[in-house]
């Protein structure tokens, strides 16, 4: 498989604080990394340094098959080369339906400009029709297409997590970043989310998870990468990793440790 995303030597300073310390990883195309770590050990700062939400102190970010630089670039044109992301908390567009807020991911690959929008010429009314069957094709994916009017904000919180990824889904990305998208879920919701993470997989798009949930992490990834204090300190299939001992005194602690490894 060829290599979608090389993160190289990437270090995030905050002042004093080093939330990212060296750090390099390469994802090939089709496969899914669990990212993995305790709270404050740079897994969302990696996220944020990829998508262009915070510039890196150092080193570098290559994406697709040309190995284009993404440093310097905005969020929205990270999302344009294709890298899309969710985050830990949902940030859907409260006023609009569920079917607008997919409607808004998908306007990423339009073409139209502002005055063709806003004098409905055929162009831009060519593009909102396409955008609004697409979105409607996602939420099908994602199991919410009879609450496609309803307000996004009145759906319950898990629902609303399937719709942030249909969102994502919507900009037609070749690399997804779930930014754990199993917090506050319940042990059913979580299910039904390692099913849709696991269609994500077969239709071949390059996932990298964050998630502390190991029965959600585990099952679904090829390899799995440990931060903490911001360096990797382990690499691997999900079986090797959580019985590294470094792993296991970093992250799960003697006691998660043993029944992780059962």
């Amino acid at each position: 498989m060829s290599t979608l995303l090389e993160i190289e030597r990437l270090t995030r300073r905050f002042g004093g604080v080093i939330a990212l310390d060296d750090v390099t990883l390469s994802v090939a195309e089709g496969e899914l990394v669990g990212l993995i770590g305790p709270n404050g050990a740079g897994k969302t700062t990696l996220f944020n340094c990829v998508t262009g939400v915070l510039p890196p102190t150092s080193g570098g970010v290559r994406f697709g098959a040309q190995h284009a630089s993404l440093a310097g670039m905005a969020p929205h044109e990270v999302a344009q080369c294709g890298v899309a992301r969710t985050f830990q908390n949902n940030r859907l567009f409260a006023s609009l339906s569920v079917l607008e807020n997919v409607m808004a991911g998908a306007y990423l690959r339009t073409h139209a400009g502002l005055w063709s929008a806003a004098l409905r010429l055929p162009e831009a009314r060519r593009e909102e029709q396409w955008a609004r069957q697409r979105a409607a094709q996602l939420l099908e994916e994602v199991g919410l297409q009879e609450r496609m009017d309803e307000e996004a904000v009145s759906l319950p919180f898990g629902l609303q997590r399937r719709l942030e990824i249909a969102r994502a889904l919507a900009s037609e990305p070749s690399l997804m970043l779930l930014d754990e998208p199993g917090a506050g879920l319940n042990p059913t919701e979580k299910q039904q989310l390692l099913q849709l993470i696991g269609r994500l997989k077969g239709r071949g798009l390059t996932v990298i998870l964050i998630e502390h949930d190991m029965s959600v992490v585990m099952p679904v990834s090829d390899r799995v990468v440990v931060l903490d204090d911001g360096k990797v300190i382990a690499v691997g299939p999900p079986e090797a990793v959580k019985r590294d001992p470094r792993v296991i005194e970093a992250y799960l602690g003697s006691r998660s440790a043993s029944d992780a490894a059962r």
